[in-house]
């Protein structure tokens, strides 16, 4: 019976001590960067992102309250899509914890565990007839032709 217990034990999982990132563009679910990294529970999502991009070499600008720029992508008014006279969409880099997208900057939101998953994703806010829509929208639900070069 001692025999088949630590068999058991054995073949149950390890808990993991790192949380997962991703960085995911406009333009392809295939992540650009990806890993794991150990959190620092006691500081913000925004300067672990900061300390893994660092660590990982991911070319990036940007603070702790957020990034602008991952590899070149647009900022500005280089970011804006003009679909018509009544619509537009800006676009910008935004982030989820656990497949959610926070309703605070990254420097006020913490992880709650090393089993976290942060994907930073370029995302956008549609605005028709000067009312915006939504928030942090995947690119890739699009795939903009101005971003997304086929």
């Amino acid at each position: 019976m001692k025999n088949i217990f630590a068999l058991l034990l054995v073949s149950l999982p390890l808990s993991s001590y790192a949380i997962t990132w991703k960085v995911i563009g406009a333009c392809s679910e295939t992540p650009l960067y990806q890993g794991t990294a150990t959190a620092d529970l006691s500081k913000s999502v925004g300067a672990n992102t900061i300390q893994i991009f660092d660590a990982n070499k991911v070319q990036y600008y940007g603070v702790e309250e957020g990034i602008s720029s991952v590899n070149d992508s647009p900022v500005g008014l280089d970011a804006v899509e003009v679909v018509s006279d009544t619509l537009m969409r800006a676009y910008g880099w935004c982030y989820s914890v656990n497949g959610k997208v926070p309703l605070a900057m990254p420097h006020k939101v913490s992880f709650t565990s090393q089993n976290d998953e942060l994907v930073w994703f370029y995302g956008y806010s549609t605005n028709k007839n000067n009312q915006w829509l939504d928030m942090c929208v995947p690119g890739t639900n699009i795939k903009p032709d101005q971003f997304c070069k086929k």
